[in-house]
């Protein structure tokens, strides 16, 4: 990402930054005082670095380490798959108790929502979970049984969606 989409991207107008000098070993290191606020926050800066734009020429970005973190981009290694990191937001979701829409920019493929395990206690249902992965969502199967399986009126039901909503297995047997 070149400086100019780092700082779009940021929501940072580069006019408002301090400018800064030629590039120089340690540079900003005395920016590091305390009296230079986040560009996004406004906290104190515990970050700093030279962007350069064609327009305004190079200016010191400062961040607080929290910002810095939440918007340094990330690159190099592969991308876990969307399906991947939604499965996990879900699972956190659950285990959280927390009721969660997930809205993304790319359309989410079929397959996440194949497996879904539901935990029931009488005739409520109080979490769901789905994955794209079989094995992955047996293991949640077992998981949850030994987690929640002890609950008086608990069942948990694991069945493929693709496959009009077949049970694939259910806790507690149905003559147990």
């Amino acid at each position: 990402m070149i400086d100019a989409d780092l700082l779009r991207s940021l929501g940072v107008d580069p006019s408002q930054l301090d400018p800064a000098p030629p590039w120089a070993p340690r540079a900003g290191a005395e920016r590091l005082d305390g009296s230079h606020p986040c560009a996004l926050c406004g906290k104190p800066a515990t970050a700093t670095g030279a962007v350069t734009t064609p327009e305004h020429g190079r200016r010191w970005l400062d961040r607080c380490m929290p910002c810095l973190i939440a918007t340094t981009p990330r690159g190099g290694g592969p991308r876990a798959p969307l399906a991947d990191t939604l499965a996990v937001l879900r699972e956190a979701a659950q285990e959280a108790g927390a009721t969660m829409t997930i809205r993304t920019d790319e359309p989410e493929p079929a397959a996440v929502d194949r497996y879904l395990l539901t935990l029931t206690i009488g005739a409520r249902t109080i979490m769901r979970g789905w994955w794209s992965d079989e094995a992955t969502a047996e293991r949640k199967y077992t998981r949850w049984i030994g987690e929640r399986g002890g609950v008086t009126g608990a069942r948990i039901t694991l069945t493929d969606e693709q496959d009009g909503g077949r049970v694939l297995k259910s806790w507690p047997p149905e003559n147990g």
